[in-house]
């Protein structure tokens, strides 16, 4: 639920002896600890996974370049690389009393099991996670809806749905943008245009978000008691946790972007050494909503066309 960390595997680390360290100005080391207790070093090289399975901010690309894109995926989300990148960003922007609060609260004992509670809700797929924690939700709508107030509060207190939704269209345009200027996609939009498409798009996945967030909360937090979910509220919605949250989702997203400019540069270079440029018989659309409720086509390597007005599955 907590909006950089999708926590996957275990973090099993002895704190006993590591705090003290962070009295001091903060090193390196110091920070790459912090992101290995915390799960945010997970967050961030999950993201390699996420690239490499396919559609998302990426379209319909992966589907079309098959094994060359999760290739190429796999080569550019290097994990080593996207940490030292977090690293460089943390040393640059998180201050060391920031620091030191976020790793006092991890260190204690509601913030030990929280992140137990967090790596242990990977052990299911992405879709039993769902439909367990729909489930979940269901029955505390019921029976505990001050459960539920609670995780919308706590989601609210790092940034809530709208900041998440306004990284993700950032990170998408600047995608799109770089795979057509490197001549990757023909994109037939300027960058204005493509961003009033995807803000058109903007209420349906505000909804979306907000209902997988609440389920991700209520299936991630099942065995914790209200007391200790109540007590998690009020350290996030402390202002200095607030702040921290803030760097680090920012750092998360600006990774993902950079991460996403230069594959959209291998996608071309791929292409300009096994085929030079596409000619028009090769070009293919993928699509996203179009202003007055129409679909526009974007130029992709997806080999489908949606008719305007009706519904395409190859949409964001």
């Amino acid at each position: 639920m907590r909006g950089f960390k999708q926590v996957a595997g275990a973090v099993a680390l002895s704190l006993t002896g590591l705090w003290g360290g962070f009295a001091l100005a903060a090193e390196r080391a110091d920070y790459q600890e912090f992101l290995q207790v915390t799960g945010f070093d997970v967050a961030i090289t999950s993201m390699q996974q996420d690239a490499m399975a396919g559609p998302g901010i990426a379209g319909d690309a992966p589907n079309a370049f098959g094994a060359q894109w999760t290739a190429l995926a796999q080569k550019v989300f290097d994990p080593d690389e996207m940490l030292s990148r977090t690293v460089d960003m943390m040393e640059a922007i998180l201050p060391d009393d920031l620091l030191n609060y976020a790793v006092d609260f991890y260190a204690s004992d509601l913030g030990q099991r929280l992140v137990e509670a967090e790596n242990s809700s990977q052990g299911l797929s992405t879709e039993e996670r769902q439909d367990a924690g729909k489930r979940i939700l269901d029955e505390l709508a019921e029976s505990n809806p001050d459960r539920i107030a609670d995780y919308q509060a706590m989601m609210d207190a790092i940034g809530g749905v709208d900041a998440t939704l306004r990284a993700v269209s950032e990170v998408q345009v600047r995608y799109l943008m770089a795979a057509a200027g490197a001549g990757a996609i023909e994109l037939g939009l300027s960058e204005p245009e493509l961003r009033e498409i995807i803000a058109q798009q903007a209420p349906e996945l505000r909804n979306y978000m907000t209902e997988a967030s609440l389920v991700g909360a209520a299936f991630t937090y099942r065995d914790m008691t209200d007391e200790d979910v109540a007590a998690y509220r009020a350290t996030l919605e402390d202002e200095r946790m607030g702040h921290v949250y803030e760097i680090l989702n920012g750092i998360q997203y600006e990774v993902m972007a950079e991460r996403y400019e230069e594959l959209a540069a291998a996608i071309a270079a791929t292409l300009t050494r096994g085929r030079g440029r596409r000619t028009r018989k090769d070009e293919g659309r993928s699509y996203v909503c179009g202003p007055q409720d129409r679909r526009q086509a974007i130029q992709s390597p997806s080999g489908r066309r949606a008719s305007r007005g009706k519904n395409c599955s190859q949409c964001w």
